[in-house]
């Protein structure tokens, strides 16, 4: 088996405000700093990585790829939940995770779709136009990977008379190959996709393709026609460069090309002036002499954020899943 790193995917769920006492207790479960801080009431002793987190809310639907299933053999995709809060008297910003809070329907039907006896990496949402929603990922039980997706249309959950459908999972024909595939993910105007692949040579690069408005996203990407597949040369090196991650015009990625601090490192372009910039290491705040794996950011309360998976000492074994507070990033 293919050892590549899973991923995680978060799924917030806005809440309301209520009014609280300024003299409350509050007993902080992990809070979140400048420093990379484990979720260890996340993790296992086994491999649990990579995330992607559709928008921000007060409860995350938690998906991510883990090997703890299987004992550590292949990767599934998994649910947890995750409660985030600010408290503005400490000034804390702290995650908690709720336990026994069980599967909605969706999770229900979606994790027996997808999940195989194969592995099953980098989950990712995409909240699409006219009225689909899609759940991408991608497994290798072709041989190698390739992206795949299950779609559904988002008045059937929530609604008295949803249909609560799921339709597939499908390939996306138009950038599997023979090679390997993986980690979608959809820039700002919904106008380009992007992923990693190694068809080029034995490294992974990051590369795009051109999306049609026109028509459905489903019945664009499972096209037999031919696309016009491009290496983004500007985040891509002679080393690897894997699990692009766009966050309105910031792209986060991770790289095993040279001038890093050991291992792979988190890097960070901004799309300016209708091109990705120079690629930006994180610094050794973040990154250590280990990997640091599968980035996804995101803002809480004005707090930007990003998730990412580490092998790094200290953890529960394998790699982790870490939250570190970035700055004022996302909003340049």
């Amino acid at each position: 088996m293919k050892k590549t790193i899973p991923t995680l995917i978060i799924t917030l769920i806005l809440s309301g405000c209520v009014p609280v006492d300024p003299d409350y207790k509050f007993e902080y479960e992990i809070i979140i700093t400048e420093t990379p801080t484990n979720l260890e009431n996340l993790n296992t002793a086994y491999d649990d990585y990579n995330s992607n987190l559709p928008y921000p809310g007060a409860r995350s639907e938690l998906y991510f790829s883990s090997n703890r299933n299987s004992g550590g053999d292949n990767y599934d995709i998994i649910f947890k939940n995750i409660d985030m809060s600010y408290h503005k008297n400490d000034n804390v910003l702290n995650f908690s995770f709720p336990t026994n809070d069980g599967y909605s329907l969706f999770q229900s039907k979606l994790l027996p779709l997808i999940n195989t006896q194969n592995d099953e990496l980098g989950p990712y949402s995409f909240f699409g136009s006219k009225g689909w929603d899609y759940f991408f990922y991608a497994n290798n039980d072709s041989g190698n990977f390739d992206i795949k997706f299950v779609y559904t249309p988002r008045l059937d959950w929530g609604t008295y008379d949803g249909q609560k459908r799921l339709y597939g999972p499908r390939s996306v024909t138009v950038a599997n190959s023979d090679f390997d595939e993986l980690y979608p993910t959809i820039n700002q105007d919904t106008s380009k996709l992007f992923f990693c692949s190694n068809r080029e040579n034995n490294s992974f690069d990051i590369f795009s393709l051109d999306l049609n408005s026109k028509v459905l996203l489903h019945d664009d990407l499972t096209s037999t026609n031919s696309v016009k597949i491009l290496k983004e040369s500007v985040l891509s090196s002679s080393s690897n460069d894997k699990c692009p991650s766009i966050n309105g015009n910031f792209l986060v990625f991770t790289s095993d090309r040279a001038g890093g601090y050991g291992g792979y490192d988190l890097y960070y372009s901004q799309f300016v002036n209708n091109q990705w910039s120079t690629p930006i290491n994180f610094g050794d705040k973040i990154n250590s002499s280990n990997d640091e794996y599968r980035p996804i950011t995101f803002s809480f309360n004005n707090i930007d954020l990003m998730i990412f998976s580490s092998n790094r000492p200290g953890g529960k074994g394998g790699f982790d899943l870490y939250c570190v507070k970035i700055g004022d990033l996302l909003n340049k």
